[in-house]
């Protein structure tokens, strides 16, 4: 019995075929890039996924010991909060303004205005405090500054759920994906009138099919499934943004469970029982889990995780070139530099934000810095404090969670950061929490090949297949000694964004 999992990530796109045990028996994937015209802005071209995502599948089929007749579904794992949009012919009219996008900054302000002006609290509906990232600002932003193609739009889909409309041909949206759209009523899962109606966006540009996450949006195309390998009409399974996607594919889907990933973003991630409102503003998101009856909350950092790829694609760009030639990894190369810095990176500290930050600053403006350099600073202690800097950022959410009386002693963790043994090993000491990995290292893709498992009938429940496929690998334990340096470095850290804070607002304004 197999399924396939396709994770439409910011880099790229990865297609995994497991069978019923969580045994990955193939793999694909494309790369891909990230667009930006201008200081604070992020897009991505729909139909490079598209290209993309059939290279990777092709990839996944090609190399497993199977037939691909013998998959039995498809399902997701897609970026949140980005933006397609599509004319009535079902054509794409711009580029996607994805999910660390910042420009629609002035239009939260907007949008807060209307909301006070009515008398609507929209926490109470939406769950959430506004963000730039959110598609209604977005929308607002586009009513402004792009008209003419405002006025083309017929319907707006979000990432995964473009993939599975041309795969199927039918359009639909899933309600993890929806949380964030600043247009959906949270705590009844649905789509809010109210907010339509307050914005004054149309309701007909989002799909009619609200679905839960392992729902089916429909049968696999006679044309793409030749292309690909696959059978015919199998069903392709809705599944969920990709934070619900790599919890399910590491089991956070109970309230004592944490988790933590570091991608191109990195994140912080827990389950309710109801939806968990931050009203302190601190842009903790709140949003509908892949179980019809569980809610979650994160913490994001926009680009925590892009910063070690800033550092390959920069710093050391040669020597990405040159191990690309020989087949090595690059991050093997770095993190082994890292190694041997001591901890705090002799007093470096590097903030994140090389797009502004969500959790808990919410702030579009703020840049990524580093602190501290002296001539004694060499790159073992550059490439470490990047490490510890995301940690940094994760931590920053980790500490709003426990102000709320949640007690955090384990972190599952996914991602880019979860192989790396010394990253790892970090993230224990600055979170002071045991830190566990999972036998399936691609979470995103493992949990919409689990949806795809669901909603095809094999498993009766999201549990149920959790509790078959998934299980803890490694564990880390802090090291009480490095527990108390990071400490004293965490608060300093902290004190350097409120310190720059103002700063970086004058230097927006310069730029703009």
């Amino acid at each position: 019995m197999y399924w396939l999992g396709i994770d439409l990530g910011t880099s790229g796109i990865k297609a995994v075929i497991i069978n019923e045990t969580g045994e990955v028996v193939s793999m694909g994937y494309a790369e891909q890039n990230v667009i930006t015209p201008k200081s604070g802005f992020a897009e991505q071209n729909p139909e490079v996924w598209w290209e993309a995502c059939c290279s990777a599948v092709k990839m996944a089929v090609s190399k497993g010991n199977i037939s691909g007749m013998e998959v039995r579904a498809i399902g997701f794992s897609g970026q949140m909060q980005g933006l397609v949009l599509l004319d009535s012919m079902g054509n794409v009219i711009r580029n996607c303004i994805i999910w660390m996008d910042q420009r629609a900054a002035d239009e939260v302000k907007v949008i807060d205005e209307m909301s006070c002006k009515a008398g609507i609290d929209t926490l109470d509906i939406t769950a959430n405090d506004c963000l730039p990232t959110f598609w209604a600002p977005k929308l607002l932003w586009i009513k402004k500054y792009e008209p003419e193609i405002y006025e083309k739009i017929n319907k707006i889909l979000f990432p995964k759920d473009y993939l599975a409309f041309r795969m199927t041909g039918e359009m639909a949206a899933e309600v993890s994906d929806g949380s964030l759209s600043f247009l959906m009523d949270v705590p009844y899962r649905r789509w809010s009138t109210e907010m339509f109606e307050l914005l004054g966006i149309p309701k007909s540009f989002v799909p009619n099919r609200l679905l839960e996450s392992t729902d089916i949006v429909g049968e696999l195309k006679a044309s793409v499934a030749g292309e690909w390998g696959l059978k015919a009409g199998i069903p392709v399974i809705i599944g969920g943004g990709d934070q619900i996607a790599n919890r399910i594919g590491t089991g956070i889907i109970r309230e004592d469970v944490m988790g933590a990933s570091i991608g191109t973003s990195a994140v912080v991630f827990g389950c309710s029982r109801k939806p968990f409102i931050d009203y302190n503003k601190r842009a903790i998101q709140s949003l509908c889990h892949g179980i019809p009856d569980l809610w979650c909350y994160l913490g994001l950092s926009l680009t925590a995780g892009a910063s070690l790829k800033w550092m390959r694609d920069v710093i050391f760009r040669e020597k990405k070139a040159e191990f690309e030639k020989q087949g090595k990894e690059i991050y093997d190369y770095i993190t082994s530099i890292a190694s041997k810095a001591a901890v705090g990176s002799g007093g470096v500290l590097f903030l994140p934000y090389f797009n502004g930050d969500s959790a808990p600053n919410n702030d579009p403006n703020a840049r990524a810095c580093f602190f501290g350099l002296s001539l004694n600073s060499d790159m073992p202690e550059l490439c470490r404090s990047v490490m510890e800097g995301v940690a940094f950022s994760l931590r920053e959410t980790i500490e709003v969670c426990r102000q709320t009386g949640k007690n955090i002693d384990t972190i599952r963790v996914s991602g880019g950061g979860s192989k790396s043994r010394l990253w790892r090993q970090i993230q224990a000491d600055i979170f002071d929490a045991s830190i566990a990995t999972m036998s399936v290292e691609e979470g995103p893709a493992c949990g919409a090949a689990i949806m795809a498992a669901v909603g095809s009938g094999y498993f009766s429940s999201v549990m149920e297949g959790c509790d078959a496929i998934v299980r803890v690998k490694d564990t880390i334990e802090p090291i009480r000694e490095n527990v108390e340096i990071y400490d004293e470095y965490f608060h300093l850290y902290r004190s350097l964004y409120k310190d720059l804070r103002q700063s970086f607002k004058e230097r927006a304004a310069l730029i703009n």
